[in-house]
Order: structure tokens, then C-alpha cells, then sequence
């Protein structure tokens, strides 16, 4: 059957039509849905990246400020003695007595405890106690400890904590050299919470007292931490490694 000029033409552009179609079908609509997954993968990406951004800049001398934080705690903590058992603590007490000739007797240990504190003061503050007007002397510190229930700006925070309590005699000259040691010891955490004297016109006063003995466990350095765990981290990849070229 011989086709004439016109049936040409239109069998002709239906298979230009036909062509066009395919190929939008099978290649240029796949390539636009590539395209348009690539450009939410880079929109991801890119909120990623801004979001890894912000977090380097707010990371940014994050070493310094751990070794400061690092540091005032480190600080903070010498002031108080490490955890201690009472055996130890009984030691302690004991020991700081002679020092001072100060003998006791029916000396009582609380069970391990705790207490609250409410400020732990940088400041030089001047202290007005019972305890001050039996040493008869100003005690200034500059590491006051206040051992309260009530809450501070700080908020207050709690720390273990040994309850002392014995029965004491001495001269009034050992017992205020007693009091002053507590003061100037490096350690500020034992703190006498009480102290009566039945006479104090007496050549040996006696009379009770009793203690409470603070304690802060030591926090190791965050940094050697890291350090460390990102060597044993290396460590184990680097064994898993080896391991795994001799099995090949």
C-alpha cells in the first residue's frame, strides 16, 4: 500500500511523539527526580553542616573552661578531707587531740552520714561564734563553711559527713589552741558544732564538744578521662585491625 505525502507526515510525527515520550518517561523525569533527591540531600547537608557549625563555635575553648571548672572544683575540694572510715576518722580526732594534750573520753561516731551546705564562701568573713568567744580571739577564714538547712543562691548541696562527740578535759590555753588549729588547718571541714565547759575558772576544764567532719571525694581531671578513653578506643580498633589482616 503506497502512502501518500500527508500519511507521511503524520506517521512521522507520531513517532517523533512516540520518541518524546519515551524519552521523557525513561530518562529526562528520572534524571528531574535525582535532581530534586539530590537538592533535599543538600538542603540536609547543609542544615547539618550550620548545625555542626554552631556547635564548634559554642565548643570553642571548651578545654580552657574544663580546666578552670576543673581547677575552682579542685579547689574547693581541698578544703574538705577525702572519704574517710570511722576507724580512720576516730584516728583523726584522736591524733589532733594529743596533739594538744587535750584527753577525751566516751568518744561517739555517728553512722555515715551527711550534711547540707549552704555556701561555701571565698570571702573573708569575720565569725561571731560560741566557739570564738571561748578562744577569745576574732577568727577571720576565708573559707567560711556554713552547715545549714536553708537554701542559698547556689542552691545548697549535700556532702558526707561524720557526727563527733566526746567528753574533753584540758587546759582553756590547749583547748583554744585546739580551735585555732581547726582554723588554720588546710582542711576547713571539721567544724565544732558544739562545746560547753562546766567551769572555766578551773586550772583543767572539762565539759564536751562535738564535731562535724565533712568530706568530698576527689573528682578525677575530665580531659585525662577523654584522653584516655579515646587511647583505649584506639587501642581496641588498632588490635581488631591487626586481628583481622593476620585472619585474612
Amino acid at each position: 500500500m503506497k502512502m501518500s505525502y500527508r500519511d507521511k507526515v503524520i506517521l512521522l510525527s507520531i513517532l517523533v511523539i512516540f520518541v518524546w515520550v519515551i524519552g521523557v518517561m525513561f530518562f529526562i523525569k528520572p534524571k528531574f527526580e535525582d535532581l530534586d533527591k539530590a537538592n533535599t540531600e543538600l538542603d540536609e547537608k547543609i542544615l547539618t553542616l550550620n548545625k555542626k557549625q554552631e556547635e564548634i563555635a559554642a565548643d570553642e575553648g571548651l578545654e580552657d573552661r574544663v580546666k578552670e571548672a576543673y581547677k575552682n572544683v579542685t579547689n574547693i575540694a581541698n578544703n574538705f578531707y577525702d572519704k574517710m572510715t570511722t576507724d580512720e576518722v576516730s584516728t583523726l580526732i584522736d591524733t589532733k587531740l594529743d596533739e594538744v594534750k587535750i584527753t577525751n573520753d566516751s568518744m561517739k561516731l555517728s553512722q555515715y552520714s551527711s550534711a547540707t551546705l549552704a555556701t561555701v564562701n571565698a570571702s573573708p568573713i569575720e565569725a561571731a561564734t560560741e566557739i570564738d568567744r571561748i578562744a577569745t580571739k576574732k577568727l577571720v577564714d576565708n573559707n567560711v563553711v556554713e552547715v545549714t538547712e536553708e537554701s542559698s543562691n547556689n542552691g545548697p548541696v549535700t556532702v558526707p559527713a561524720y557526727n563527733i562527740n566526746f567528753g574533753y578535759n584540758c587546759k582553756l590555753s590547749d583547748l583554744q589552741e585546739f580551735l585555732e588549729k581547726l582554723r588554720t588547718n588546710n582542711q576547713k571541714s571539721l567544724v565544732v558544732t558544739a562545746c560547753t565547759i562546766d567551769d572555766i575558772n578551773e586550772s583543767t576544764i572539762s565539759g564536751s564538744m562535738t564535731l562535724v567532719l565533712m568530706m568530698m571525694p576527689r573528682m578525677q581531671n575530665p580531659l585525662e578521662v577523654n584522653n584516655q578513653t579515646d587511647t583505649s578506643s584506639a587501642a581496641a580498633t588498632d588490635t581488631s585491625s591487626a586481628a583481622e589482616s593476620e585472619a585474612s
